[in-house]
């Protein structure tokens, strides 16, 4: 069923499917990618979502795919739409006070939504977590994820972590399991969401 080669994690978890990612609310997704197209389209995929239910999307995304998204979000999205979309640079966000770190992403959104001190705003996040080469950061990735988890758990957020396949070892996969209760995973044509548990 599954293409991972961490997969041997995977069973010494219970798990569901989810057919798509649109059928969640809430909840902390990790989601390993292989394929920058099927990346791309998932986010878009998230973004809509959202839309459907009135939720402003924020994308934490490098200054590499940024521009491809927001050309594909752009032709199929009326101006209305567009505004409900925020992004901010993923190296901005993971290294504003100077090493890498989780920013709560409510430090962020009184710059990036108008008035939202005033009103209620309903909102789900995107975060394409990248790094330097240092070896010590994946003990300070392991501690953002597990506060981001809180983060989500408490304001009932929708949040996917997206991490390139080929930068993440085996060990710090089966350690990101842990710090997240849902698994995306593409096959193919197909996307599954798994639940952890």
């Amino acid at each position: 069923m599954l293409n991972f080669e961490w997969g041997a994690v995977l069973e010494k978890k219970n798990f569901k499917v989810i057919n798509q990612l649109k059928s969640l609310t809430e909840g902390h997704i990790l989601y390993c990618f292989e394929n920058e197209e099927e990346y791309i389209k998932n986010i878009v995929d998230f973004v809509i979502s959202g839309l459907d239910q009135n939720q402003y999307s924020i994308i934490i995304e490098n200054d590499r795919i940024s521009p491809l998204l927001k050309k594909k979000l752009a032709s199929m999205l009326n101006e209305s739409q567009l505004c409900k979309l925020r992004y901010i640079n993923n190296f901005d966000f993971y290294f504003a006070k100077g090493d890498f770190r989780c920013n709560s992403i409510f430090e962020f959104l009184p710059r990036l939504i108008e008035g939202y001190a005033e009103q209620e705003f309903a909102v789900r996040t995107w975060a394409h977590v990248e790094w330097r080469d240092e070896r010590e950061v994946h003990k300070q990735l392991l501690d953002s994820e597990k506060e981001a988890d809180v983060i989500v758990s408490e304001k009932r957020l929708l949040s996917v972590c997206a991490y390139d396949s080929d930068r993440v070892s085996e060990e710090l996969k089966g350690s990101l399991l842990t710090r997240h209760n849902f698994l995306m995973n593409d096959q193919g044509n197909k996307q599954e969401v798994l639940i952890i548990s």
